[in-house]
């Protein structure tokens, strides 16, 4: 489960960041630096949360394999 979950982190990672592009190439009238700020930290703490659900079901995985082995 927390397999799919950190997929659909990175999927929504990338839609962030493809909206602050597509934002920022439309010029309206939101700062820039705003605009990269907080597309930039969503993306980031996205990206990142995938990171530790990977490693908290890679470790649960390994200790699977001890108990059984």
């Amino acid at each position: 489960m927390r397999k799919e979950l950190g997929k659909v982190l990175i999927d929504i990672a990338k839609l962030v960041i493809g909206g602050v592009i597509l934002a920022g190439l439309m010029r309206q009238d939101i700062q820039p630096v705003l605009l990269f700020a907080i597309g930039g930290t969503v993306a980031v703490l996205m990206i990142a949360t995938r990171l530790v659900l990977t490693s908290w079901e890679e470790k649960k995985k390994q200790k699977n394999n001890l108990l059984w082995n």
